[in-house]
């Protein structure tokens, strides 16, 4: 019976490791290696993304186009540390085919997703110093092992910082400042294959992807959205800890 269990488990820990692997490669199928370029200072025709209304200090503002708009993003300071929730959609000529809703809390390199699927099963993993733990309901088996690169961004189905990076500049096809769920963003939109296009929303004040869309043959087929931001993550208890009650991570350390 035992054998048993084991076999299921490692058949459900390969099906997982097989998902996050064809969707980083169908997400990166068309990207070349990052090509970053330092912005112009001269740019001219600025616009601030906050309305001049910030109370942050003057600057230069970079004008947002396709040549500029990674080095910007590339600038942001990013939030690290923080709990929000993100839902993401996958669709089918404009039929929903499910949706998978993620509790993060990030702290400290160290980041917990709990995802709700739609199948009902809750999925936990946390990722941190390299290592990744992964198991289902409140346990009691958990995986661990090695973490993949781009592994925390994996978990949350979500595409990573560094696609919107890599992405070829002549493929950039729009780049500006857009407000999304009322907060402003840095938006892009590339051209990444014959009927493929990735839209990318970065939030300027958390630095953080707040939105993506991948539309293909003209439907959208991926659609994720980011909500309930809250930073700097309180002190939680239990946020890094495993069903075992083993700790891994306090906040703030």
């Amino acid at each position: 019976m035992e054998d048993k269990k084991r076999t299921v488990m490692a058949v459900v820990i390969i099906t997982v490791v097989l998902a996050a692997v064809l969707y980083s490669f169908f997400l990166n199928l068309f990207a070349p290696l990052p090509r970053l370029e330092v912005a112009d200072p001269d740019a001219s025709q600025s616009v601030d993304p906050l309305g001049g209304e910030s109370g942050r200090p003057a600057g230069v503002v970079v004008e947002v186009t396709p040549q500029t708009v990674q080095s910007l993003i590339a600038s942001l300071e990013r939030y690290e540390s923080y709990r929000r929730t993100v839902a993401v959609e996958y669709l089918e000529q404009g039929r929903s085919l499910g949706t998978v809703t993620a509790q993060v809390w990030a702290d400290g390199g160290w980041t917990h997703t709990s995802a709700q699927l739609s199948s009902g099963a809750v999925e936990h993993t946390v990722v941190g110093e390299g290592k990744l733990w992964l198991w289902y309901g409140s346990g009691p088996q958990v995986y661990s092992g090695p973490a993949a690169e781009r592994a925390a961004d994996l978990s949350q189905r979500l595409p990573t910082y560094e696609d919107v990076l890599a992405l070829d500049k002549r493929s950039i096809t729009g780049a500006g400042y857009e407000e999304r769920d009322g907060q402003p963003c840095v938006f892009v939109e590339a051209r990444t294959g014959p009927s493929a296009t990735e839209r990318y929303w970065v939030s300027v004040s958390s630095g953080l992807l707040t939105a993506s869309e991948l539309e293909q043959g003209g439907d959208v087929v991926y659609a994720m959205t980011a909500r309930d931001m809250v930073s700097p993550l309180e002190q939680t208890q239990g946020v890094f800890t495993l069903p075992g009650g083993t700790v891994l991570h306090h906040v703030g350390e």
